[in-house]
């Protein structure tokens, strides 16, 4: 075990559970509380953060059950952890994702959903900070449901790249070129050149076609610039990163496991985690329209900014993303998502500050129990 963190563990969490109002934002002048809640080290393994599900499962098997969604390519579980006062009847009660570990590199994302599993499954059974934070959790956990995978990628998270570990069918497929990055898999605005001509390398098949250039036809071979189309011009795989988006909308293991479990449910609010840059984004829509429900967006992201003090920016067109989780969530299934980057820097994915991410993680329980909230009006 590496260097124990301090008994200060849930630090602004606690700060902030003991005075705070949905979209309180001091945090200051409040005196700290101890918690039993510690994290021995950063970051989990895929192994790890297995044996501590069947930790929790043993400790609180009222509110806390989990099981696995699907196999990776190299044969690890997807799991999804639920929570709720019935937590192996499905009931008519709003429910909230949270995911984690999209990008295999982006470590900060996973441990903060573990983080908040454990803070909500020991606060609703103890009083671990104070009585009204044991009575918010529980209103909470007894009015909804919450779902969470804090791994979507869990080979990409042993491997420490961005992608997944799908062996393409091409040259060096099943090392250098390999994977596929999950946050471009979902089957929305797969191609569409006519709305963004300056995304795409147009290459023509015949000498014939060079008229087409101007007009964005799909009977070319087409290269996004923002979503790699093909494994061998996906040349930043050597660095461990990647943007392949695979060979069709939800090849992959991953992405079509969270597709089927949305479809199955009702969703009403996720957040998903990546790292780096302190935002807080959400969708809007392609052609430089607001959604029509942007003020609900607008209002959850700025509230939620008041939690952790990070600046909100909008996905607005130029920035959109083919086959991109938030847009397919939005888009298809009605689902508010949000996206939310950690840390200040690019630094803690792999020389992690533990007194610094204890910080964030326990900031980001309060977030999650914000959201939760909001699922419930």
């Amino acid at each position: 075990m590496q260097k124990s963190v301090s008994t200060n563990t849930l630090v602004v969490g606690i700060i902030l559970l003991l005075c705070m109002t949905s979209t309180c934002s001091a945090n200051e002048n409040i005196r700290r509380s101890e918690s039993s809640i510690k994290y021995d080290h950063f970051y989990f393994t895929y192994n790890e953060f297995t044996d501590l599900l069947n930790l929790l499962q043993a400790q609180y098997p009222d509110i806390f059950s989990y099981y696995s969604l699907t196999k990776t390519y190299q044969g690890r579980e997807v799991w999804l952890v639920k929570i709720s006062d019935n937590v192996l009847i499905n009931e008519s009660e709003p429910q909230v994702l949270y995911l984690g570990g999209v990008h295999g590199n982006e470590r900060p994302g996973f441990q903060t959903v573990i983080y908040s599993i454990r803070s909500i499954v020991e606060n609703y059974t103890n009083t671990v900070v104070n009585e009204s934070v044991t009575m918010r959790i529980r209103q909470i956990v007894n009015t909804s449901e919450l779902f969470f995978i804090p791994m979507v990628n869990p080979d990409g998270i042993e491997a420490f790249t961005r992608k997944n570990c799908r062996s393409n069918d091409c040259i060096f497929g099943k090392t250098t070129f390999r994977g596929v990055d999950i946050n471009r898999n979902y089957d929305y605005n797969w191609e569409d050149v006519s709305i963004h001509p300056l995304r795409y390398i147009v290459i023509p098949r015949t000498k014939n076609q060079l008229k087409i250039l101007l007009t964005g036809s799909t009977n070319n071979y087409l290269f996004e610039r923002t979503a790699v189309r093909y494994p061998v011009t996906d040349v930043s795989s050597f660095f461990g990163l990647g943007f392949y988006r695979g060979p069709s909308p939800f090849s992959e293991y991953e992405s079509s496991a969270v597709r089927d479990f949305i479809k199955k449910n009702n969703v009403s609010i996720s957040v998903d985690y990546h790292s780096y840059g302190e935002k807080i984004h959400y969708p809007q829509p392609w052609r430089y329209t607001n959604p029509s429900d942007n003020s609900t967006f607008v209002s959850l992201a700025e509230n939620i900014s008041k939690i952790n003090r990070y600046s909100v920016s909008p996905r607005i067109n130029w920035s959109n993303l083919s086959g991109n989780f938030p847009y397919w969530a939005y888009a298809t299934q009605g689902i508010y998502p949000f996206t939310i980057e950690l840390c200040n820097t690019n630094e803690q994915n792999q020389n992690p500050d533990p007194e610094y991410l204890t910080e964030v993680f326990s900031t980001h329980v309060l977030v999650n129990l914000y959201i939760a909230e909001k699922a419930m009006i």
